[in-house]
């Protein structure tokens, strides 16, 4: 019904956890892929800390340029 012409024809594999258990036969992009997909837990923890601790510094300041903005708005400028 589906694909009957395209036996032979190669379909891209989105879940491969049998082929990131063979380190050696895998390829340099599929090797730099999983280090990627592992690391990036790591990176939204330290985005996560980091808005944890500065969300009220930054919430400030996004504060204080909308009022500025605010109060400049009828000014003209050249």
């Amino acid at each position: 019904m589906f694909n009957g012409k395209n036996k032979d024809r190669k379909m891209k594999k989105i879940f491969q956890w049998s082929d990131y258990l063979n380190w050696k036969r895998m390829s340099s992009t599929q090797k730099i892929n999983f280090k990627r997909a592992c690391l990036f837990p790591f990176l939204v923890y330290l985005v996560y800390v980091f808005l944890m601790k500065y969300s009220i510094s930054i919430l400030i300041v996004i504060g204080i340029y909308y009022l500025l903005r605010f109060n400049n708005r009828k000014k003209l400028n050249k």
